[in-house]
């Protein structure tokens, strides 16, 4: 297995790509910490994974409280006895429209969630990592922090972006500790959520819509995004640090973007 004896932190593994990051690091054989904000859904994944056989608890976390991430780091290390993986992916849409428009409140909460919430992982899991020998680190960016859309707003597209950056930087300041720090960056993804059930996602419609801008012509799914983090999670990518590995279906590659996909 590929994280065995590995311990592993999901933020915003309730559902989504964190929900399914968190079965599959299970199912490769980690200790896995389940976190977001809602505990009844958190506790569901840690069913999941202990019917599989799995080791995993929930923590309830909210990522852009220092606090509440600071305790789960904390929580981790005192359960598992150590940190071996953290995967930042608790994120949020808060608007969608032009930058000018975007409420001041819209705009400090995307901020706060999507770009704050990785600087306090990185912050709290960086010292347990140097006493464990080393690490990696994984944040969940977007396309959309690497190209505009109309379906973005200013918020997530600063925070996306952001997420890049501080992925280098942060890269680069602990190298030497063996901590290595990559970023993801997906594309249209189907996922089950408050918004969308699983029912909507099957639509022929919907199907043919999402997967018409992107030379791949298939749905991205969360397992897509899942598997890549597995990957820079993994002992696999020991020689990767400070990537931004893109997970899209080539919808970021140029004229795809504006819809001229011109199928062989």
């Amino acid at each position: 297995m590929r994280l065995s004896g590995k311990v592993a932190v999901v933020t915003g593994s309730t559902f989504g790509i964190g929900r399914e990051t968190a079965l599959l690091f299970a199912k490769e054989g980690a200790k896995v910490v389940v976190s977001g904000r809602t505990v009844e859904a958190g506790e569901q994944v840690v069913k999941e994974i202990q019917a599989d056989g799995g080791q995993a608890i929930f923590f309830r976390a909210d990522v852009s409280v220092a606090r509440d991430m600071r305790d789960l780091i904390e929580a981790t290390v005192k359960t598992y006895g150590k940190l071996d993986v953290l995967f930042n992916n608790a994120g949020l849409l808060t608007y969608q429209g032009k930058v000018a428009d975007e409420p001041e409140e819209s705009w400090d909460l995307g901020i706060a969630v999507n770009l704050k919430g990785v600087y306090l992982g990185i912050k709290y899991a960086v010292p347990e990592m140097i006493r464990n020998g080393g690490g990696s680190i994984i944040s969940n960016s977007s396309m959309w922090g690497i190209a505009a859309s109309h379906r973005s707003g200013g918020s997530y597209a600063a925070s996306k972006a952001g997420i890049i950056g501080l992925t280098k930087q942060s890269a680069l300041d602990y190298a030497p500790y063996k901590i290595r720090i990559n970023c993801v960056l997906p594309g249209d993804i189907a996922f089950v959520g408050a918004t969308r059930p699983k029912e909507y996602w099957t639509r022929p419609e919907v199907v043919q819509e999402r997967s018409a801008h992107q030379p791949l012509p298939k749905m991205g799914d969360t397992r897509d995004v899942a598997y890549a983090v597995l990957y820079l999670a993994s002992d696999e990518s020991m020689f990767v640090t400070g990537s931004s590995l893109v997970v899209d279906g080539g919808m970021t590659i140029a004229e795809v973007m504006a819809g001229r996909t011109a199928p062989s």
